[in-house]
């Protein structure tokens, strides 16, 4: 069943838009029939009724059910590696650049909640067609994050034997925890709480001992 607030986003009539509004107004639509009811079984029927069209002009944009996830998990993959990018490629020291992608995670939780509910499914789809593109998406985050924890072990801020493969990978993991709490309605102390302590502990740093910005 659609839910009243997907309801909401319906025109009441069709408009005709121009060819790349439409796209961009499908994609959304998209996203939100994929959130709803999986990458699995999400269809051209589901997109239409949120977009208010036929299922034939979606499947003028979108000819195939393949063409549409595949349309779908691009927008996806851009939002993760531009986010990873954005938060991890940035200036700022090793634990603050952390902090701020698994921030980045809990926030859009709440304010893109449909892009964030298609990664985690996607992420769990361990199916022949759209496997291995996630995990070549996968792969890109790991290496994002392991640049990072590079420049840490450079700068000494990471505690003895910490493998910065590893660290990378149980990183990336734990936004699927935060966005995983988000969802359950956890606090924001709460989340505070668990994102320090995730970064920390990738980090090997104590609890109780300082965070120092590093060289």
């Amino acid at each position: 069943m659609v839910n009243s607030t997907v309801k909401m986003t319906v025109p009441s009539q069709r408009t005709r838009l121009a060819p790349e509004a439409r796209r961009t107004q499908l994609l959304t639509c998209a996203m939100a029939a994929f959130a709803e009811h999986g990458v699995a079984r999400a269809t051209h029927s589901h997109v239409a009724e949120r977009a208010g069209i036929s299922v034939s002009a979606v499947h003028s944009y979108f000819r195939t059910r393949e063409d549409l996830v595949l349309a779908t998990l691009s927008e996806v993959e851009a939002y993760l590696l531009d986010m990873a990018a954005e938060s991890l490629g940035s200036s700022l020291p090793v634990y603050d650049a952390l902090i701020l992608l698994a921030t980045r995670f809990t926030h859009d939780a709440l304010e893109r909640p449909d892009m964030i509910k298609v990664w985690l499914d996607w992420s769990t789809g361990v199916r022949a067609d759209v496997w291995p593109r996630y995990l070549d998406v996968l792969d890109q985050l790991h290496e994002a994050a392991r640049k990072v924890f590079m420049r840490g072990k450079r700068e000494g801020l990471l505690g003895e034997g910490v493998n910065v493969k590893a660290a990378a990978r149980i990183y990336i993991g734990g936004g699927h925890t935060v966005a995983l709490m988000q969802f359950a309605g956890a606090t924001r102390g709460d989340m505070d709480k668990l994102i320090d302590q995730l970064v920390r502990g990738v980090m090997g740093i104590g609890m109780d001992a300082p965070v120092r910005a590093g060289a």
